[in-house]
C-alpha cells in the first residue's frame, strides 16, 4: 500500500481483479470498502481484463507492475478510481501508466497526487528509468493536465492521440 495525504492506493490482486469484473458489490464487501460503481467502467473493464490475462502469465513477484492500484480517499472513505503500470520496465527502462477516476471526484488533484505517488513507487525500482503515458486522446485536457503537473513532457502529437514520457532523474 502507498499512503498520501490524502489517498491510500492499494494493489489489486489477481483474484480481486477477477472478482470485480464479476460484481464490485462483491470486490466492496471483500475489501471492507465502500467502491464507485462504474470502478470497472467500460474502458477500464477493458484494462483489467487485459491486466488479468498478463498476470496470469507472470510471476506473482511482480504483479504489482501489472495490477491496477485502487485509489482510496481517505477523507470520503471510498475507492473512487484506478491507476498501474501495463507492465514491468522493457530492456529500455521504460514503462507506461495508465489511470482513472469517478467523473465526481475530477477535479480536485487526486489524480495528479496519485499519479506523483505511482512515479515515486517507480523510480525507487533501479530498473524503471522513464514512464511514458501514449495515445492520450487529444481532447482529454483533464489527463493531459495530470500529466504536465506531473513533470511529463510531450513527445509527439498527432490526430490518434498524444504521447508523453517522464525520464528518470540521474541523480535519483
Amino acid at each position: 500500500m502507498i499512503q498520501t495525504e490524502r489517498l491510500e492506493l492499494i494493489p489489486l490482486t489477481l483474484q480481486q481483479l477477477e472478482t470485480g469484473l464479476v460484481s464490485i458489490k462483491q470486490l466492496s464487501a471483500d475489501l471492507d470498502l465502500p467502491l464507485v460503481s462504474d470502478l470497472f467502467s467500460e474502458d477500464a473493464e477493458r484494462a483489467v481484463r487485459m491486466k488479468i490475462a498478463k498476470m496470469h502469465k507472470a510471476s506473482a513477484l511482480v504483479h504489482t507492475w501489472f495490477t491496477y492500484w485502487l485509489i482510496v480517499i481517505k477523507k470520503e472513505g471510498i475507492g473512487a478510481g484506478l491507476v498501474g503500470f501495463k507492465g514491468t520496465p522493457d530492456k529500455t527502462g521504460a514503462v507506461e501508466i495508465g489511470y482513472g477516476i469517478n467523473s465526481i471526484f475530477q477535479n480536485r488533484g487526486y489524480m495528479t497526487e496519485a499519479v506523483s505517488a505511482m512515479i515515486t513507487w517507480a523510480f525507487n525500482h533501479p530498473k524503471c528509468k522513464k514512464i511514458t503515458a501514449t495515445g492520450v486522446i487529444q481532447g482529454n485536457l483533464a489527463s493531459r493536465k495530470v500529466l504536465v503537473k506531473n513533470g511529463f513532457e510531450e513527445k509527439k502529437s498527432d490526430p490518434a492521440g498524444v504521447d508523453y514520457e517522464l525520464v528518470r532523474n540521474p541523480y535519483r
